[in-house]
């Protein structure tokens, strides 16, 4: 079962809370620049779906002309709240290729492990195996 997802209304609110949070500066684009609002929300709500329900929630309750004071007011007093938020808004945004691109991450890639690289590991391994197995009823 997938997540909940925004109305429409529901993402115009979000662009301009996620601005409030990630706003464009230092090289960095806005969040609603590069697409938090849209599909990047409904990607990180489908990865962490119980986040879906108090977003929305907080998304209807949010004014759409005053955003930033409405994020002063969780970070000061409903902090599960603004976590909620943040982590939603800050988890979509670095979803975007283009902000991966911009800090040099290019995703999760493997990483096998070589037994020539860890020359230790293999000693280690080989302590473990020769010792007594030690293995005794717990209490």
């Amino acid at each position: 079962m997938s997540a909940p997802l925004p109305t429409v209304e529901q993402r115009r609110t979000l662009a301009g809370l996620a601005d409030v949070l990630v706003p464009e500066g230092r090289g960095m684009p806005a969040a609603s620049a590069v697409g938090v609002p849209g599909d990047l929300i409904d990607r990180c709500l489908d990865a962490a779906p119980v986040l879906a329900e108090p977003l929305l929630a907080l998304l209807d309750e949010a004014p759409s002309d005053a955003p930033g004071a409405f994020v002063r007011q969780l970070a000061a007093g409903r902090p599960d709240d603004f976590a909620v938020l943040s982590t939603a808004v800050v988890g979509a945004y670095y979803l975007s290729p283009e902000v991966r691109a911009l800090i040099g991450y290019p995703g999760q890639e493997p990483s096998p492990l070589s037994v020539a690289a860890e020359p230790d590991y293999l000693e280690m391994l080989e302590r473990v195996y020769e010792r007594h197995p030690g293995y005794r009823e717990a209490p």
